[in-house]
């Protein structure tokens, strides 16, 4: 036995016998298909097999395979040649408000083409209105067909040609521009310059061309220190020298907004007076067409005029009586005002006022007044106006309230009150000057800015007419009432003190009702500041056929404080 062990150590030591082996490691490889884009890819084969069986060609889809084409087919693979294409384009102006309005157009090229607005605005100084009548006046004839118009628009109260000048140009009274009479020393052109100055904050690219044959004015509102570069041409002269070169310049010139100062009637008055029996004036009158007709003959003979809108603008600074003018009287404040080229020919109403043509003009250009501007006028002549139908139950004084036209700081300017015949110095004050009405002084709850004061000096008055016609067959019923009602009182102790009357008339113009209200004198109010409602009801005449609404202003002493404010005349049925 131990000689046994010993023989199997031995073996042991000396490695492994001949002969006599372990298995070896004999893991089986796995095979298949091994291309990826194959129907039948393993993905767990190691050695391709040869068995990879790949899909069959796709199936051809014809079509339209341009992506550019209108029937591109994103589905298609074939293209079958089938593919449409859009037209050429068709360049034009596609605006339809355009002149040249392409209607086939489906590409804008940039070339529409708009009427362009242009206006001539012409200053006959010292025109009175019935001189036209008298005088053969061809153009304003022709023009008078297309233009809203009135023979009682009103100018400055000085009735002066260097204040009636500014307010025309300016488009604001006379206690802005600071222009009282022909000295132009403190005139404020800085703040309120010549209009041009307006335009061409707006529309820069527009031409303008003032023509003066009376200097002093022209000279300080068109100075560069006040004007800049708002005027492109300056051209002084006589009135024959200037018509003409403005004539020659519309043919040939960029012509954008124009003003031009004719000034024959106002020499003819001063020399032989103002009236159209005198025939010196007269042929002034004619002479002044003569100037316009040729400017009018320029304008039509324009190479673009039927791609122009002209306005043409003609009024005055004053009238005038006797030799001369100067006076707060209708006779030297009313004027004509022609306004040429508008879509709304007729009457202008209410009666407009000087400073009404700027604003105008400025509306006409594409130019919206800019409330900093400060101006005193509103555009008119645009639209179709004239005085409402009467009608019951609504109170039909017209600019009762004093709001239509804006009041002055009592300073002895008269305005002019839009909608009544104001034939003395009845005018519009502002509430809260010192010494007048303030704003917590007796009155109105809704008094706004302004009421009516009596004015610098006397008596004073002024009244509306009021047509019934629209309510003939209520008031022939025999049932009709009238309301009138209005504040009205004064100032302090002083006896100056507003009346309110109601007349009504016939068609005869005869009278058959007068009624009122008031004066209040200074026991009536207490001796205290301020207005005070006061009424009167009654019954309408059967036979009315219109009504008039005055206001009568008494003066006890210094300016003349008579107040009145939200005038009122109500129709009812009883």
């Amino acid at each position: 036995m131990r000689r046994l062990s010993y023989l199997v150590v031995l073996l042991l030591l000396s490695g492994p016998l001949t002969g006599c082996t372990s298995p070896p490691d004999n893991t089986e490889t796995a095979s298949g298909c091994t291309y990826p884009d194959a129907l039948n890819f393993n993905e767990s084969a190691v050695t391709d097999d040869g068995s990879c069986e790949y899909p069959g060609p796709p199936e051809e889809a014809l079509g339209c395979t341009y992506e550019g084409a209108t029937n591109y087919d994103v589905a298609a693979t074939v293209d079958d040649g089938s593919c449409e294409y859009p037209p050429d384009p068709v360049p034009g102006c596609m605006n339809s408000s355009a002149l040249n309005f392409n209607a086939t157009a489906d590409t804008d090229d940039g070339s529409c083409r708009y009427i362009q607005p242009h206006v001539l605005m012409v200053l006959l100084d010292g025109w009175r209105p019935d001189v036209i009548a008298a005088a053969h006046t061809p153009t304003i004839d022709m023009m008078m067909q297309d233009s809203a118009y009135s023979m009682e628009a009103r100018v400055e109260d000085t009735a002066i040609s260097g204040s009636g000048h500014s307010s025309f140009l300016t488009g604001v009274h006379r206690d802005k521009h600071n222009v009282h009479g022909n000295s132009f020393g403190d005139a404020n052109y800085q703040e309120y310059p010549y209009w041009f100055n307006l335009l061409k904050y707006e529309r820069p690219e527009m031409h303008t061309a003032a023509y003066h044959n009376w200097l002093p004015m022209a000279d300080a509102a068109l100075d560069f220190s006040v004007c800049g570069y708002c005027v492109d041409m300056y051209v002084t002269g006589s009135d024959n020298s200037i018509a003409t070169q403005l004539a020659t310049d519309l043919a040939n010139q960029q012509m954008d907004a124009v003003t031009i100062v004719i000034d024959a009637p106002d020499a003819a008055g001063h020399a032989y007076g103002f009236h159209p029996s005198i025939p010196q004036y007269v042929a002034a009158m004619n002479q002044s067409d003569a100037l316009i007709g040729m400017m009018m003959d320029a304008i039509f003979a324009r190479t673009n005029y039927a791609e122009e809108d002209w306005m043409v603008i003609v009024s005055s600074d004053h009238a005038g009586s006797g030799y001369g003018h100067g006076y707060n009287i209708p006779e030297h404040r009313e004027v004509p005002l022609i306004i040429w080229g508008v879509e709304s020919p007729g009457p202008i109403w209410p009666a407009p006022d000087a400073v009404d043509i700027v604003p105008t003009a400025l509306r006409h250009m594409g130019v919206d007044v800019r409330p900093e501007w400060d101006l005193d006028g509103r555009a008119v002549g645009l639209e179709p106006t004239g005085q409402s139908d009467a009608e019951l139950g609504i109170n039909l004084v017209f600019n009762g309230d004093a709001e239509l036209e804006r009041g002055y700081w009592p300073s002895g300017q008269d305005a002019s009150i839009p909608g009544w015949t104001d034939n003395g110095t009845l005018t519009t004050w502002v509430y809260g000057a010192p010494t007048y009405i303030l704003m917590d002084d007796p009155g109105p709850s809704d008094r706004g800015l302004n009421y009516f004061g009596g004015g610098s000096s006397g008596d004073s008055s002024m009244h509306q007419d009021i047509d019934l016609s629209a309510i003939q067959s209520d008031i022939q019923g025999g049932s009709i009432t009238y309301s009138l009602t209005a504040f009205i009182g004064g100032y302090s102790t002083q006896d100056d003190r507003m009346e309110v009357l109601v007349e009504f008339f016939d068609s005869s113009g005869n009278l058959l009702l007068s009624d009122g209200i008031g004066p209040l004198y200074a026991e009536d109010r207490n001796n205290t500041t301020g207005i005070y409602l006061q009424g009167e009801i009654g019954e309408v005449p059967p036979s009315s056929t219109y009504v008039r609404v005055t206001l009568n202003a008494y003066l006890e002493s210094g300016y003349n404080d008579a107040y009145a404010d939200n005038v009122s005349l109500i129709l009812s049925n009883q």
